[in-house]
């Protein structure tokens, strides 16, 4: 059997950068994946953060990066911390337009969390929107810019992309996913 190796301090410091580094991430899930106590965490990410080796964004969520991440970038990933959001994102990236009914079945989402959801991207100009008397179909603007913008805040979902699949009712493998 395997001993489990106790965490050392320069252990939890290096894994707090290295993984602020590798992707944005919020605190709490930094303390999760670090397994690091919280205060231990808050102690290094000061450090890293007097060093300016990272940055962070306070909001309704606290969000530390590398300082190579662009605004906008940051903004998308904030805007997709939301489940709702990052669900109607991730199908419309796979998919051509969508009806917000359509979108309602996919994600299996109620249909006022959908129409937020598509108000805050139709918001940030992510998507567009097609009036078809009478509904309206929602498409992204640009797939491959936003593709990017996943692979650098999101790579778990952005590597694990084609195996999302619209054909089955929940494509639960994005919409649970959040590591």
């Amino acid at each position: 059997m395997s001993k489990i190796q106790p965490i050392t301090k320069n252990s939890c410091r290096n894994l707090i950068l290295n993984t602020i580094l590798s992707k944005p991430t919020t605190f709490m899930k930094l303390v999760s994946e670090s397994q690091c106590a919280s205060e231990t965490v808050e102690k290094y990410i000061s450090i890293h953060l007097q060093d300016h080796k990272i940055h962070q964004k306070k909001g309704k969520f606290r969000i530390l990066f590398s300082p190579e991440l662009k605004p906008s970038e940051i903004e998308f990933y904030e805007l997709i911390l939301n489940p709702t959001v990052r669900a109607v994102v991730l199908v419309l990236l796979k998919s051509n337009p969508l009806s917000q009914i359509e979108l309602v079945a996919i994600t299996d989402k109620s249909n006022p969390s959908i129409s937020r959801a598509l108000k805050l991207l139709l918001d940030k100009k992510i998507i567009l929107r097609n009036y078809n008397a009478p509904y309206s179909t929602y498409g992204i603007i640009n797939k491959s810019r936003l593709y990017s913008i996943l692979e650098k805040t999101n790579p778990i979902i952005a590597n694990n992309f084609d195996q999302f699949d619209l054909c089955y009712p929940k494509p639960s493998i994005f919409l649970t996913i959040h590591n």
